[in-house]
């Protein structure tokens, strides 16, 4: 091989490569880890709050009546209940401390 075609081959790789590297560089969107882009709305009938040993430590889900949230000890027991029924909280053994009175739970804002 001459020196000339030599020379010509090395630069027609270089004009290649960037080349290449310009439009694939233009063609593919670049992703960027940082850009944290929000869901608009979230849906779900249920969600659950877990410890790192799986646990779970609350519940706000759907019920039959409304929304309903419970929130348990490190133990996996119920605590706290809370719905539209009212209010309960429970001790370590699960016997009932104190409960509202019935209706008296949660009041939705267009209502008094």
């Amino acid at each position: 091989m001459s020196r000339n075609r030599f020379v010509a081959l090395c630069l027609l790789v270089l004009m290649g490569a960037f080349a290449g590297g310009y439009f694939g560089d233009r063609a593919i969107p670049v992703a960027h880890a940082q850009v944290l882009q929000l869901p608009g709305k979230v849906s779900a009938t249920e969600i659950t709050l877990v410890n790192q040993q799986g646990k779970v430590q609350a519940t706000l889900r759907n019920g039959a009546t409304g929304a309903e949230l419970t929130l348990n000890d490190a133990g996996g027991h119920v605590r706290v209940a809370m719905g539209i029924e009212g209010i309960a909280v429970h001790d370590a053994n699960g016997r009932l401390v104190w409960s509202s009175p019935r209706r008296i739970g949660i009041v939705p804002a267009g209502e008094q």
